[in-house]
């Protein structure tokens, strides 16, 4: 039986916490249970804090909170979760970067 390949990931998530109920923490840790439920390992999951943006695409929106997410999970990953976090509107942009 083949050995099944994974990757080593370095995510980094903007969360847009505008007129939400929910505070960064949770958001955090919805977005770690969603890496898991798509069979990634999450090795460590870290709160960044509030950080102003260098250019702002909207005048309202000119700081957002940051998440960064070390992981292993199969090549397929990135696109799946891309595509799972493409219509949350709690999340504002997603890097996603192999290491």
């Amino acid at each position: 039986m083949a050995e099944e390949v994974k990757n080593n990931y370095k995510i980094t998530v903007i969360f847009d916490t505008r007129e939400q109920r929910e505070s960064a923490a949770d958001m955090l840790l919805r977005v770690k249970e969603l890496m898991e439920s798509l069979g990634a390992s999450v090795i460590s999951a870290d709160n960044l804090g509030m950080k102003s943006f260098q250019r702002c695409a909207k005048r309202k929106f000119r700081e957002g909170a940051y998440g960064s997410y070390s992981l292993s999970a199969k090549p397929s990953f990135g696109k799946a979760l891309l595509e799972r976090l493409r219509l949350d509107r709690t999340v504002n942009r997603t890097f996603v970067e192999r290491v």
